[in-house]
């Protein structure tokens, strides 16, 4: 039990651990949360004392002038946008320090009710998109906050991952033998969607491929918070006749009470939607009403349509690409499965388009036990060394060169091009230590024009280019010394965080953070 996992959501966070005396995997379920394993994702300061409390007794204070609550931190880590901060509520804390407060008292709750003296090791999940948006940046500042609590994470492992995990050791426990085969994870929570393909060899795990979605300037991702916030406001204008905002001193009260009423009428909500959506005029039926607003299934339905159901289709389109590049076979469910994970994943209108999209009538191929807890119990899984995560780097990393080559009148010339140097899907292994460039060496001599360094993050045709704002003075040792030169390299921990590496003709090294790059980085250069 001192091996521990822990999902940290948007929403709502799971711990999970294995308990060696009844030899199964179980969740933490905190005081107080009326033996939920779900702890939402809130933190409260009281005005007088600043003393901290988390989950429901956090998000019920929402409204109480006594408290400062605040939420969808994790999100907003690497946030910069200072008005977008103030519009979740960060005003007077940001949302680094109430992540830090949060982890911390969830661990020390933890320790404190299962008689646990110290945490020997843990493993933090993350969303797998944050990668592919190349938001390093939140994942070091999860880290940082780690170190600081002195929290003995082993590793952050992507939620695609640890969901996969977890399936793959109840298909041990149900069929006593092991799945071998792709399984694409449908990962959708509060805040993200991930949808990534890994391939499955027994107890080890290769991940693929990933797509999804995560930032988005309005809402807080595509996710489960955008979808009820646009149903919940569709609601509110249509019986008041006044749009709804975040400003609105009722808005986190009617938040809490939907996304409650949405999970305890689960059942009416599928069938009232199935039978909407078969014949659009049977719409008079409520299925719950909120402050005495009914919800009706046209509203989940038109919501669904306008924030979930364009990035869903669109990202299930890409993967579909990446599963035909590995000759994935989706009509065999005995190699190919559909894992979903994640609270909104189980939505009824989620479960549909991607039972379509695979010419699926049913369910067949979904794998829909235990979504919103799978998370949680692989990463545990993982901090107790159950299962073998073959990890890979998640995305092609490199800088853009000039490189002689002679044209066609034979004089050479310096030819810009982009050289990679860690590439996607080889072994994470390979990139601990450094790897620098073929042959390449940057002068600073200013005939060459060296005035910044470029790099540039995936593959064609969806490479996206940086120039790095840090000056060559902070990226390059001894940058003053006379006929200096520099190798250019990269390295990525286990945790995915990329590093720049410079070293000078004498072996003088400098280590860039590339999250802490890319966070200052004004604008995205996309090249032809």
């Amino acid at each position: 039990m001192n091996k521990i996992g822990l999902d940290f959501g948007t929403t709502n966070s799971t711990l999970s651990y294995f308990d060696p005396d009844r030899n199964v995997l179980d969740c933490y379920h905190m005081r107080g949360l009326s033996s939920t394993p779900y702890i939402p994702s809130f933190v409260r300061y009281e005005i007088d004392d600043q003393s901290v409390e988390i989950g429901w007794a956090a998000r019920q204070s929402q409204d109480d002038s006594d408290y400062e609550v605040y939420s969808a931190f994790k999100m907003l880590l690497a946030e910069k946008d200072s008005q977008r901060l103030e519009n979740f509520g960060y005003m007077v804390k940001k949302p680094d320090v109430c992540a830090r407060s949060y982890l911390q008292k969830i661990i020390e709750n933890y320790c404190k009710e299962k008689n646990v003296s110290q945490i020997q090791q843990m493993v933090i999940t993350v969303p797998e998109i944050w990668i592919k948006e190349h938001n390093h940046a939140s994942r070091e500042c999860l880290k940082r906050i780690c170190n600081e609590l002195k929290l003995p994470v082993k590793k952050f492992i992507s939620e695609p991952v640890a969901a996969s995990a977890y399936f793959v050791h109840r298909f041990h426990e149900k069929h006593k033998q092991w799945f071998n085969g792709h399984v694409m994870v449908c990962d959708y929570g509060g805040g993200t969607l991930d949808i990534s393909l890994a391939f499955v060899e027994g107890e080890r795990i290769k991940v693929l491929e990933c797509t999804g979605k995560g930032h988005h300037q309005v809402h807080l991702g595509n996710a489960g918070q955008a979808f009820d916030e646009a149903c919940l406001k569709q609601v509110y204008y249509r019986e008041k006749n006044q749009k709804l905002s975040r400003a609105d001193h009722q808005f986190a009260i009617l938040m809490t009470d939907f996304e409650q009423k949405k999970i305890a009428h689960q059942s009416d909500i599928e069938k009232l939607l199935a039978k909407y959506i078969k014949n659009n005029s049977l719409n008079k039926k409520k299925i719950f009403q909120v402050d005495h607003m009914p919800v009706f299934p046209s509203d989940m339905v038109n919501a669904f349509d306008d924030v979930i159901r364009p990035s869903l289709e669109s990202a299930l389109t890409e993967m579909k690409t990446f599963m035909n590049n590995h000759g994935v076979d989706h009509t065999k469910p005995e190699k190919f499965r559909v894992v979903m994970a994640g609270g909104f994943s189980n939505f009824y209108l989620v479960r549909r388009v991607i039972s379509q999209f695979f010419d699926e009538t049913e369910d067949r191929l979904l794998d829909i036990e235990d979504t919103a807890l799978a998370i949680a119990k692989g990463a545990a899984l993982i901090a107790n060394d159950r299962i073998d995560i073959d990890l890979t780097c998640p995305i092609s990393v490199g800088i853009v060169v000039k490189r002689p080559e002679r044209d066609k009148f034979n004089r050479m010339i310096l030819k810009e091009m982009d050289e990679c140097v860690l590439k996607k899907g080889e072994r994470l292994s390979e990139y601990r230590s450094p790897v620098f460039c073929d042959g390449l060496s940057v002068s600073k001599d200013p005939a060459k024009r060296v005035t910044k360094l470029i790099i540039f993050l995936g593959d064609p045709p969806n490479r996206w280019h940086f120039p790095l704002e840090k000056s060559l003075h902070e990226l390059l040792p001894n940058i003053g010394e006379k006929n200096n030169h520099w190798q250019i390299g990269f390295s990525v921990t286990q945790d995915f965080l990329f590093y720049l590496h410079a070293i000078d003709k004498n072996g003088k090294e400098t280590v860039s953070a590339l999250g802490d790059l890319l966070a200052r980085v004004s604008g995205v250069f996309i090249k032809p």
